[in-house]
């Protein structure tokens, strides 16, 4: 009975890409290593198993380019040439298209890619070049036999001459080969907090890989199983329960708790995934801009969510390539500075409560608050120069704010950090910035561990109840009359321990005051005949603190998150929603957006 090699494909697909960020992986220790023999047989061993299961599916052009990449480090490894800056140039590029290449073939797509034809050429001109240059020097071993066919050979040869095959970027041809590095020259640094799994099914054997839409499936009937629990423990609340009854509920309460967690668990990934894309990222810009930049990661085991990984990717590339772009200065600018040539880049992620918290440092030049300033005045943007160091970075998240003098392919069009903030903030979580001038800056972003559930402080308006998430809250209190100052013009004020933070009326955020009695008819602070006393619960996001006005505090409590995205658009202000204990759809505010509207808006009326 054939056997059907369709079913694998996919395996197939997985497995190259893994060995594909291998190989960018090892390139980028080349330099630093100087080639030494377990980073060659590890590259050697992983162009191989790419070859052998493109072979099996018959993807003859990958298995063929892959073919040409193993024999170069055969012969590397063997002492046959040197692996050189012009040699992890050439496999990533390599990387690049056989990448690209994957992509058309998991599209369905078969004809011939002349890019893979091409990356073909170079990597057999390179060998040439390589074995021309070692015969110069007599050697003690054998030679090694080419892998060329015999109608392929002279062809090859005569290719390798020629200015197209000694191009060693993809599609650009080289200048002439630079000489022969010292061993200990680095070409991109890539340092991490231990050892780091550069195959990363090695030793798992008691792993299996299962579809990401099963593992969501699986969530997904564990939070309704979640939801239903919550359901029974209120309707059991009104009767009378027995001992039996009130054991077995507790139990059940206990077990499914630990169901979700461990189901949650499944798709916990280590932030390593995230931190082995940024070596090439750093090695790629730092070589575009002329500069020396060293990366340093730690944290690797920190975990989170799948989902929130895959998010995260974009936001931190922006935060990356600003930190080597604005914040790392030129080698002659350093070295006039006081400072090492080779500027340091630090990514490190940490778990905090329910939360991980990543920070990018960079030891450039800092940011410059005059600069920034005079920039928000010639944009027209509010600035105070009573505005603390914090508030006044807060300006860089601003759409179109850009300090950079010329645009660039990389900067100065004002598009990278307030997309960074827009999507930090459609994942419940905020960014801050810390910078001392002539010492470096410091991005933090902190996201909840995982999207699906969260822990929230439930809050009434009227009749209806929100979520606010927990890892917002700072505190809750009932303010006394004279803690609201109502300033003409200024939006209404409220006394927190000696500072005085702006009032956000969530009635106004959700618009319920016209059913409830607009209480723009009232002071702030003082409740409206039909309205309870309102509590403050002060919030705090992007290093900025506000006062958010309600009617009641109803607790806290562990929540399923379900998306609004699947069934309706995107609704300003609300993250999301959860089914309650009572069986009622209660929306989670994205306190971000609420504080950010409740500023834009008090502007406006003042404005007015």
């Amino acid at each position: 009975m054939p056997i059907d090699l369709n079913r694998f494909i996919a395996t197939f697909f997985d497995e190259a890409q893994e060995h594909l960020e291998s190989i960018e992986e090892r390139a980028m220790a080349l330099g630093a290593s100087g080639g030494d023999t377990e980073t060659l047989n590890a590259i050697f061993r992983a162009a191989h198993s790419i070859k052998g299961g493109s072979g099996t599916f018959g993807f003859t052009q990958l298995s063929e380019a892959t073919h040409e990449m193993e024999t170069l480090f055969d012969d590397l490894r063997k002492g046959r040439g040197v692996a050189d800056e012009s040699t992890v140039r050439l496999l990533l590029d390599a990387c690049d298209a056989f990448k690209a290449h994957l992509a058309r073939l998991k599209g369905g797509e078969r004809g011939l890619d002349p890019a893979m034809a091409e990356v073909r050429r170079q990597l057999a001109g390179y060998r040439a070049r390589e074995k021309a240059e070692a015969s110069v020097i007599p050697s003690a071993g054998p030679t090694e036999e080419s892998f060329f066919g015999d109608d392929e050979g002279p062809a090859a040869l005569a290719d390798a001459a020629s200015p197209k095959a000694t191009a060693y970027g993809l599609f650009d041809e080289a200048p002439a080969a630079p000489a022969a590095p010292a061993k200990n020259e680095k070409y991109g640094l890539f340092e991490s907090d231990g050892p780091v799994e550069h195959n990363r099914r090695k030793g798992d054997q008691s792993s299996i890989r299962v579809s990401v839409a099963k593992i969501d499936r699986i969530v997904n009937l564990v939070g309704e199983l979640v939801i239903a629990q919550a359901m029974m423990q209120q309707a059991s609340a009104s009767i009378a329960k027995d001992e039996q009854l009130s054991h077995s509920l507790a139990t059940l309460d206990r077990n499914t708790r630990d169901l979700q967690q461990a189901v949650m668990s499944i798709r916990m990934m280590p932030m390593e995934f995230v931190f082995s894309r940024f070596p090439r990222l750093v090695y790629d810009v730092s070589a575009k801009l002329g500069k020396k930049v060293h990366l340093r990661t730690q944290g690797h085991d920190t975990e989170l969510d799948k989902e929130l990984i895959e998010l995260l990717i974009d936001p931190l590339t922006h935060v990356v390539r600003n930190a080597i772009d604005h914040g790392i200065e030129s080698p002659e600018e350093r070295a006039a500075a006081g400072k090492p040539e080779q500027g340091a880049v630090f990514m490190r992620a940490t778990h905090r409560g329910g939360s991980v918290i990543i920070e990018v440092s960079d030891d450039g030049r800092g940011l410059d608050r005059e600069r920034i300033l005079a920039k928000a005045r010639e944009l027209a943007m509010p600035v105070n120069e009573g505005w603390t160091d914090a508030e006044a970075w807060g300006l860089i998240f601003e759409a179109g704010f850009s300090t950079a003098r010329e645009v660039t392919s990389l900067s100065g069009r004002g598009v990278g950090m307030d997309v960074v903030r827009r999507n930090i903030a459609s994942l419940g979580g905020s960014v801050s910035v810390a910078s001392a001038k002539g010492e470096g800056t410091t991005i933090t972003i902190q996201v909840p561990l995982t999207l699906a559930v969260l822990d929230g402080m439930i809050v009434c308006v009227g009749d209806e109840q929100y979520i606010v998430p927990l890892e917002f809250v700072a505190e809750a209190f009932k303010p006394a009359a004279g803690d609201i100052r109502n300033v003409v013009g200024q939006p209404s004020l409220v006394a927190v321990r000696g500072e005085h933070l702006p009032i956000v009326k969530l009635d106004e955020v959700v618009q319920l005051h016209a059913s409830l009695g607009d209480r723009s008819q009232h002071d702030a602070g003082a409740p409206s005949p039909s309205r309870p006393e309102p509590i403050c619960l002060v919030v705090e996001v992007d290093n900025r603190r506000a006062a958010l006005l309600v009617d009641q505090l109803v607790g806290q409590q562990q929540l399923v998150v379900k998306s609004l995205d699947t069934n309706l658009h995107s609704v300003p202000g609300v993250a999301g929603a959860t089914i309650l204990g009572d069986g009622r759809v209660a929306l989670i505010l994205d306190v971000s957006a609420v504080t950010r509207s409740s500023v834009a808006r008090n502007l406006a009326r003042t404005a007015a």
